[in-house]
């Protein structure tokens, strides 16, 4: 991830049926809150300035063939993009901040050794092609995995979309940064939301609802950090939660231009019918187990 700066959204959203307020529905319903706080993150970010250890314990790394950022959305699955999809073996890291350790640690405690757990079903968008277009996958556990406070849901929307109301989204992953080499930290970085028909021009691509064209004057998301949650945090039911809205797509080669991210929000049925009926079927489901050492 590119040099950076941050400024986290903080809206309010208020679901209004008949003029009654109604009550925002989830697809987990205990989702989005940290030990941190969800609104614990740095509010100015410079230089490539690591993510809060405990504030993001959706995080999932996803490891094959190519390595790929996701998001935990229910102790069954993975959202990612459907170009990180392989045919090699996969596995995703949960509860995981540094890669080039096996214990993380900062001055406020250590983490439990992170997790990993392998995949049993990748599952595209059935319209996917090209990253062009529905860039947007689920990646099975072949074991469910259990919540603790360093393993969390991300929150995703099923019955309001405030995506318009946001200015700031933030993103967060292990992919190049400034200097040109894959973070073992992970990072943040604030993306400013823009007309859709900026990226339009740059790429010459389609870019439309089912995308999100954001970007900044330092931050930018970059080479690995494809799949991660663009994400916000948002006040939900009176509570203060951490929503995702978009996933890391494409962008310019040079990580300088603006870049597309998949409107999660625009797939939100897709996603939660593939949850509701669980994927595909499998006959074997190996077991997680606790790394012990990795680089990637």
């Amino acid at each position: 991830m590119k040099i950076n700066a941050a400024v986290i959204a903080l809206l309010s959203c208020a679901l209004m049926v008949d003029g009654e307020p109604t009550p925002i529905s989830l697809l987990e319903a205990d989702c989005g809150v940290s030990i941190s706080g969800s609104s614990s993150q740095n509010s100015k970010i410079v230089n490539g300035w690591p993510a809060d250890m405990f504030g993001n314990p959706w995080m999932a790394l996803i490891s094959s063939s190519v390595t790929c950022g996701g998001s935990l959305i229910t102790n069954r699955f993975v959202l990612s993009a459907a170009h990180c999809r392989t045919n090699s073996h996969t596995v995703v890291y949960l509860g995981e901040f540094d890669r080039s350790t096996t214990t993380d640690c900062s001055n406020a405690g250590c983490m439990p050794n992170a997790i990993g757990i392998p995949v049993d079903a990748q599952i595209a968008h059935p319209s996917y092609i090209h990253l062009s277009q529905n860039d947007i996958a689920l990646f099975r556990l072949a074991t469910p995995v259990q919540y603790t406070a360093y393993i969390q849901p991300i929150c995703l929307l099923t019955n309001y979309n405030p995506l318009n109301s946001i200015r700031h989204l933030t993103a967060t992953g292990w992919g190049k940064t400034e200097f040109g080499l894959p973070s073992s930290i992970l990072r943040t970085a604030t993306l400013t939301q823009v007309d859709r028909s900026y990226c339009s021009g740059i790429y010459g691509n389609r870019v439309d609802m089912s995308h999100i064209c954001a970007g900044d004057y330092n931050s930018h998301t970059c080479m690995g950090d494809s799949g991660g949650p663009i994400s916000a945090v948002i006040t939900i039911n009176g509570r203060i939660r951490v929503a995702q809205f978009g996933i890391v797509s494409y962008g310019d080669s040079e990580c300088r231009e603006l870049g597309v991210y998949t409107n999660v929000m625009h797939h939100m049925n897709w996603i939660a019918s593939v949850v509701r009926h669980g994927g595909p079927q499998v006959t074997q489901r190996p077991n997680y187990y606790y790394i012990q050492w990795y680089y990637i």
